[in-house]
């Protein structure tokens, strides 16, 4: 199942369409990771910020959203965590490390976790 989801995720990055705003904070983001578990969730919030929910941890971190579909955390990293961000449809995202082949992260909906992962991964 892992390997079907990367395989979808790297259908996303050719063929996908650039996230919008509007999408991006429509929904809370159920993150598939290294792990094969699905642990960590995202919210971005309309007002440029996120909130990161990980093992009972929250972390807070400002983002922007360039036109070009670029997804920057804005925090004390230096550079800042850049993602080129592409979605499939209104559940599913890939954001993917500019000028890389990898994938960084997948993130899903929660309808489309409860539909697809979560039976197979956890």
């Amino acid at each position: 199942m892992f390997d079907f989801i990367n395989l979808l995720s790297i259908d996303i990055i050719f063929f996908g369409k650039p996230i919008t705003r509007e999408l991006l904070i429509a929904n809370p983001w159920h993150c598939l990771k290294e792990t094969r578990k699905i642990d960590c969730f995202y919210n971005f919030f309309e007002n440029g910020t996120s909130i990161k929910s990980e093992n009972g941890e929250e972390y807070e971190l400002d983002w922007i959203l360039t036109p070009e579909g670029v997804l920057e955390f804005i925090d004390d990293l230096d550079p800042p965590l850049q993602f080129e961000v592409k979605c499939l449809g209104n559940q599913m995202i890939v954001f993917k490390y500019p000028g890389d082949s990898m994938t960084g992260l997948v993130l899903f909906t929660e309808e489309k976790a409860k539909e697809v992962l979560i039976p197979f991964l956890n």
